[in-house]
């Protein structure tokens, strides 16, 4: 689920994640928390199973129970849950490019090498910081890792999106509230260059 701004109540997601959301999901394996360097996805690929027909993405309806502060005051003082009512994918595949940027090295140090090390040996381990999700907490990664031979680039999709949510802070690490949308996204051949 990569809610749409424009969509409201009952959210409905992009075909794809946001540069945010791809970020988030890369940062669940690896961050450093100071800073001093930080994934920046560059690219995003919506795969399917080698052998199966493409051209499109799946949706589907779900509820979910919200219980957070934008209830209405009865909910709130009777602490009951209120429905949400969503439109989110189904059955996706993603690949996700990005390097590795940051602060340059300093006194034999080099944040960015470190970040890359922790990132692939995590992968590796199948381990990570906190379990990746596809947008919400509860649509979580049924894997991560490199690339598998049974899954491939769905080059029949191509898709164009009018504005698409790109950023919601003002820097890469601790920013400040900030959203920035891009305009006319073309998603070709599979493939969508952030």
């Amino acid at each position: 689920m990569f809610a749409r701004p424009d969509t409201g109540a009952a959210p409905t997601s992009y075909p794809v994640p946001t540069w945010s959301a791809a970020k988030g999901i890369l940062e669940s394996i690896a961050f450093l928390g100071r800073g001093e360097a930080w994934l920046h996805p560059l690219r995003i690929e919506v795969c399917r199973r080698v052998g199966t027909k493409g051209g499109a993405v799946q949706y589907q309806r779900y509820a979910t129970n919200y219980g957070g502060p934008l209830r209405k005051t009865l909910n709130v003082r009777g602490r009951t849950g209120m429905q949400i009512f969503a439109t989110v994918l189904a059955d996706v595949a993603y690949r996700i490019h990005a390097e590795v940027r940051g602060l340059a090295p300093q006194r034999g140090i080099n944040p960015r090498h470190h970040l890359q090390d922790l990132f692939l040996r995590r992968l590796k381990q199948g381990r990570c910081h906190k379990t990746p999700a596809l947008g919400w907490a509860e649509f979580t990664c049924e894997y991560w890792g490199p690339a598998r031979a049974e899954w491939e680039v769905d080059t029949d999709l191509n898709l164009e999106i009018p504005s698409m949510l790109a950023e919601v802070w003002d820097r890469p690490h601790q920013g400040g509230y900030v959203s920035r949308f891009m305009q006319d996204v073309r998603l070709e051949c599979g493939r969508l260059n952030y």
